[in-house]
């Protein structure tokens, strides 16, 4: 079976942390297929070699100036977005230059809503991992278009269980929707031989306003006051210069802004306690990555969260905005090393991409009938 990976998101040089749960799922897959990777073309990309191949759509005539791939579409300045009609109709254009038995695009839109207007009618499984389904609430601009293309699709799979929902709800068919967990790589992803002193909260995430790291930022400074505890984080965004700043303002002690993390299983091997007060979550890859590290968890109660963490038992989770309930699980956390030993135990048996994976070739071969 040929099968087109339809993606905005892949990493653009070696150890780029952008997409790269879309490269260890494609590199299992690949096994089993004949796959080729079509993703956008960005000023930051170096060439490296891969198992399968990935074309990259060149959509101005400088990669130099090409911004769109560098940041999601959620989170992309003004600037950025001004490309975008060139970015759509090159990709849409690309995506038509080969025949192949199957298209899997990941996120409804905007690869999803293209690929629903493939003139060959080649089967389309798309994948919802969050942002494309909550995004039309925020903006019914898009609705129609989301709708469209979950509508259009032979099989749509969505990364959580919570995203499987709102794909429902906005107009995906029941019969042809299931949920699948990615999952992460559980042999790259291990547990440290020992853990160092004084005890480390992670973050991994970008920095815009919707992770709400300011919530962890002021959750420390309580914390901080009662134990000696460092702050770890990683990631970068528009909003990196401001909590920054904030950090400073609040006296925070041991805390360091990595920017660009390149090294996602050593970030995650520095920390004793992985953070994450975001409560827009399809279902988080830093969340499973920091798990299978044997990081205990912290993370907000959401619908998504509770998919991942059972609360004290491999993890904690507190009120979304609480901060002296979050300052508190971060304390039991640190306290209670079980919880990260769990925590590994639970992504090793229900989120292991290496077992997971085989979900997407039964998906595969329903969707291409």
């Amino acid at each position: 079976m040929r099968v087109l990976v339809f993606t905005p998101s892949y990493p653009r040089y070696p150890g780029d942390y952008h997409g790269s749960f879309i490269q260890t799922l494609c590199s299992r897959l690949a096994r089993h297929v004949d796959l080729t990777v079509l993703a956008p073309r960005s000023r930051t990309m170096r060439p490296f070699p891969e198992p399968y191949p990935v074309r990259r759509f060149p959509y101005l005539p400088w990669s130099s100036c090409e911004l769109v791939a560098e940041r999601t579409m959620v989170d992309a300045p003004p600037g950025h977005l001004v490309q975008l009609p060139a970015y759509l109709a090159s990709a849409y254009l690309h995506s038509l230059m080969d025949s192949y038995h199957l298209v899997h695009t990941h996120l409804a839109i905007p690869m999803g809503v293209l690929a629903a207007h493939n003139p060959r009618g080649t089967p389309q499984l798309v994948t919802c991992h969050g942002s494309d389904c909550a995004q039309p609430s925020r903006n019914g601009c898009l609705a129609p278009a989301v709708r469209h293309a979950l509508r259009k699709a032979d099989r749509v799979v969505a990364v959580s269980e919570t995203v499987r929902q709102q794909a429902l709800r906005l107009g995906a068919q029941p019969e042809r929707t299931e949920t699948i967990y990615i999952g992460v790589d559980t042999e790259r992803f291990r547990p440290p031989r020992k853990r160092r002193t004084p005890p480390t909260v992670g973050v991994l995430s970008r920095m815009v306003p919707d992770k709400r790291v300011e919530e962890i930022l002021l959750a420390m400074r309580m914390l901080q006051r009662r134990v000696d505890a460092r702050l770890l984080i990683g990631g970068d965004g528009s909003h990196l210069p401001r909590l920054k700043d904030y950090a400073s303002k609040l006296g925070l002690q041991g805390t360091s802004f990595l920017g660009r993390v390149h090294d996602a299983p050593k970030f995650h091997r520095l920390c004793d306690v992985h953070a994450t007060a975001s409560t827009c979550e399809g279902l988080s890859v830093s969340m499973q990555e920091a798990m299978a590290s044997g990081c205990a968890t912290v993370a907000a109660d959401t619908r998504s969260s509770r998919e991942l963490v059972v609360d004290g038992v491999d993890g904690r989770l507190f009120r979304p905005g609480d901060i002296k309930c979050l300052s508190r699980c971060l304390e039991d956390a640190m306290g209670s090393p079980s919880l990260g030993v769990k925590a590994r135990e639970t992504v090793v048996a229900r989120f292991n991409v290496d077992k997971n994976y085989r979900q997407y070739l039964r998906a595969y071969e329903e969707a291409a009938g």
